[in-house]
This record gives C-alpha cells, structure tokens and sequence, in this order.
C-alpha cells in the first residue's frame, strides 16, 4: 500500500515542452528501474490539431544505452478531433516491465500535436523511503 507518493515513489521529468509536429518520434529520458518494479508515464499536450494521432509507448532493455530495447505491446494511443485532445493527459502504466531501463517514447502521426511534457513515477518500490530526483525542486508532506 501507498501510503505517500513523496516517500515511496520517485517523480521523472523525461521530456521538456515541444512545440507542434508530426511524422516524428519524441524520445524522453532513460530511466533506470533497478529499485522499482513499475513505471508510470504521464504526458500532457497542448492545443492538438484535429485528425493527429498520438502514440505513448514505452522502449525497455537491459543496456543503459538501450541497446538492445525493444517496445512493449501495450500502448496509449488517440485520435483527435475538435474536443477531445486539446490540453489533455495520455498515461501509460508500465508494471514489471521485465527490464531494467525504460524510456517513454511518443510518436505523432497525421497532425501536429504539442507536448507540454512527459512526467514519470516510479513506483513499487524495493526501498524506501525513496530520495526524490533533481527534477523534483521542491516537495511537502502533510500528515494529519
């Protein structure tokens, strides 16, 4: 059981704010899971055009460089139109992905699509408390 995020899971900024494009593949950061049993990507986009789609897959391997990577079957996947896309969240939850390094990778196809950014929580685990990464500037913890 999760009893606080801050102290049993650890929070990634793999992918920075990219302006609008398509036909392309956005690679974020490598994370290295050896201490966690899942990963959860969580990418937000900005003001998509109607008809893009949007593809968030995640690449695993066992070689820092992912070398030797190969995608997961499961992805998260859309197909804009004039409501449904603009400003929204698109999450992948990657559980015992079997390997050791994981990278979020996003491909946009049909019509631009922005991304604001792709956050990951590493979670389940092995030891905690967990010391939050340098993309984390500051946290609080309230407890009653």
């Amino acid at each position: 059981m999760i009893e606080s995020i801050l102290k049993n899971c650890a929070i990634d900024k793999v992918l920075n704010n990219t302006a609008g494009g398509t036909g392309d593949t956005l690679n974020g950061d490598i994370l290295d899971l050896q201490n966690y049993n899942s990963v959860c990507f969580i990418l937000t986009t900005g003001n998509v055009v109607d008809t893009a789609v949007g593809t968030l897959k995640a690449y695993c391997g066992n070689e820092a460089a992912l070398g030797d990577g190969a995608y997961k079957t499961t992805t998260a996947s859309f197909t804009a139109n004039a409501t449904n896309s603009d400003n929204k969240a698109v999450v992948l939850d990657v559980v015992r992905p079997g390997k050791r390094y994981v990278r979020a990778d996003f491909v946009r196809a049909t019509a631009d699509i922005p991304v604001e950014s792709i956050v990951a929580v590493r979670y389940n685990a092995r030891n905690i408390p967990v010391t939050q990464p340098a993309d984390v500037v500051a946290s609080g913890l309230s407890v009653n």
